[in-house]
């Protein structure tokens, strides 16, 4: 039974997996936390990333989708104040794409999962920045993103031994 308790070992580990499985922890780290949106396309990109055995045009397609809301929810597409949940929602987005992202097989490492865990870590923050005041509160942050990291543990170790 593999237990993870340090960043060291959760990059590692990942590190150390193909790609695919990459890709279907990566959308594991997504389904985490697809509470902070409800934009379907999101379910739609896990459920397509969980499968073995996908396609180049599948992946094309699921990136394609994700695009769209990725340009959408982007900060610079708005001329208004910053909206952190919406930014949130951005970096759900961005978790997405990389798992979609086409590699290059001959490369020996590929950081697809990781770069989705901190994306996720990432949308987690902001989803906790009340944006309601005068100045952004950040005193929830702090505890969830530490929440997340030890879910994201969790759901790599839980992987790792069904393997």
């Amino acid at each position: 039974m593999i237990h993870i308790n340090s960043r060291q070992t959760f990059q590692q580990l990942l590190a150390d997996l193909p790609v695919q499985q990459q890709r279907q922890v990566g959308a594991r780290f997504v389904g985490n936390v697809l509470d902070l949106t409800q934009d379907p396309r999101f379910r739609n990109c896990v459920t397509l990333l969980a499968r073995s055995g996908l396609s180049a045009q599948e992946l094309v397609d699921g990136y394609h989708s994700i695009h769209a809301v990725n340009v959408a929810t982007h900060p610079r597409s708005d001329l208004s104040e910053l909206n952190y949940a919406l930014q949130a929602e951005h970096f759900v987005a961005e978790a997405c794409l990389i798992c979609l992202s086409p590699v290059y097989e001959e490369t020996r490492k590929h950081h697809l999962a990781e770069k989705a865990a901190m994306y996720c870590r990432m949308a987690r923050t902001c989803a906790s920045i009340n944006h309601d005041e005068e100045r952004p509160c950040l005193s929830a942050a702090e505890n969830l993103l530490a929440q997340e990291i030890q879910d994201q543990y969790k759901i790599l170790s839980g992987f790792l031994n069904q393997q």
